[in-house]
């Protein structure tokens, strides 16, 4: 067993990420902080969906990759199945680490070593926050109308999942509430670490102040989906008294949403949708956004809320578990119920008219995210973790 705070043998790790290298999300965030802090001390291989389109400084196995997003992970699911004998006599790993709600271990017998299942969501919470974008009105991404076309067969597929597990990472109470509370799995080990960033080199990485740039503004950032309550700022911008700008970044139905917020009134000097740009563009944006929207119907520790927090940006959430375990009303945030967006509009408007609110919230959220969300704690937290499990095996 390996003591990841002295020198001694280097634990051996296989992580199973599809999306590695592919789609900058959620899960891409948290590989991208977590693996400079334990590669160096341990012997990582990435099992990927395809081979990067760069050297990542990792060994990557690519095993299967096309389609779209259910068939991607089909295909990886299957590929893993059948690759892992041969993998583990090859690489010889101490422990697997997946992800959640991807399954890519689903019909692998990894009993050849313990199985860490990092948990950022699960199917049933997507769906739930999917139905409630519907509800709302909006465009949705190909990937929310699939899940919806499958669901019945999914959720009898995530029981089965989940009676299987043993060993749990989750990133934050509430997605433990949801799992605990929904299925109730047999679980050997378990532990709460939420996500973290590396908040020094993000802060620089967004580069210095220009007193000649552009007017401040709101910001979204995000991947453009139902359930993450676009089309409820959309919404609220039409409830402003004011006519601020509000810019989208992310990846997605860009036209769609153009049409839908057109469809309201709001014009490209309104809303400007930037679609996905390069990291350091996002974090420039960030560092010049007046505030920063967070509209979603659901959310576990969402790193867009953890960046703004960084850059100690005043933010409008919603009141749901994810964030309101991240931050307080009136203290570091101002939370308003989801899918009301005229209660929105009365958040953003109070914030653009409150500059000393505006610095007050962020400084208190910029002190919360150097004590609750940097990268060196939740590296130091997973390698501890990891060291309970091999030695619970």
């Amino acid at each position: 067993m390996t003591n990841p705070e002295r020198e001694g043998p280097r634990t051996k790790i296989a992580v199973a990420a599809p999306e590695f290298g592919r789609i900058w999300g959620g899960i891409g965030t948290y590989l991208g902080q977590l693996l400079p802090g334990i590669a160096p001390r341990h012997d990582v291989t990435i099992l990927c969906g395809q081979t990067p389109s760069s050297d990542t400084g990792y060994r990557t196995v690519p095993l299967a990759n096309g389609g779209g997003m259910m068939a991607n992970y089909y295909r990886f699911q299957r590929a893993l199945q059948r690759r892992w004998p041969d993998l583990v006599r090859e690489y010889r790993p101490d422990l697997l680490v997946v992800h959640h709600a991807q399954m890519p271990d689903l019909w692998t017998d990894s009993t050849s070593c313990p199985t860490v299942v990092t948990t950022h969501t699960t199917i049933l919470g997507q769906a739930r926050g999917i139905q409630s974008a519907v509800r709302h009105g909006g465009p949705l991404d190909d990937s929310e109308r699939t899940t919806l076309a499958v669901l019945p067969a999914l959720l009898p597929i995530e029981l089965y999942y989940w009676n299987r597990v043993r060993h749990v990472l989750f990133v934050s109470d509430a997605v433990r509430h949801e799992v605990v509370g929904t299925y109730d799995p047999r679980l050997r080990t378990s532990a709460l670490i939420t996500n973290g960033l590396a908040l020094d080199e993000l802060r620089a990485a967004g580069g210095t102040s220009d007193s000649s740039e552009e007017p401040g503004f709101i910001l979204y950032t995000g991947r453009l989906l139902g359930w993450k309550g676009l089309a409820v700022l959309l919404r609220a911008m039409v409830h402003l008294r004011r006519p601020e700008r509000l810019v989208v970044t992310g990846s997605g139905r860009v036209d769609a949403w153009r049409r839908y917020a057109r469809s309201l009134g709001l014009g490209p000097d309104r809303v400007e949708f930037l679609g996905a740009i390069p990291r350091s563009e996002l974090l420039s944006r960030l560092r010049r956004a007046t505030m920063v929207a967070l509209p979603s119907f659901m959310e576990s520790c969402p790193y867009s809320l953890i960046e703004a927090m960084a850059f100690e940006k005043p933010v409008v959430a919603t009141a749901i578990p994810g964030t309101v375990d991240m931050v307080e009303d009136g203290v570091s945030a101002l939370l308003v119920p989801p899918g009301d967006a005229k209660a929105l509009a009365e958040a953003i408007d109070r914030l653009l008219g409150d500059e000393a609110l505006r610095r007050r919230l962020g400084r208190t959220a910029g002190a919360v995210a150097q004590e609750r969300f940097s990268s060196a704690r939740m590296c130091a937290e997973t390698l501890r973790y990891f060291e309970d499990v091999l030695a619970a095996s």
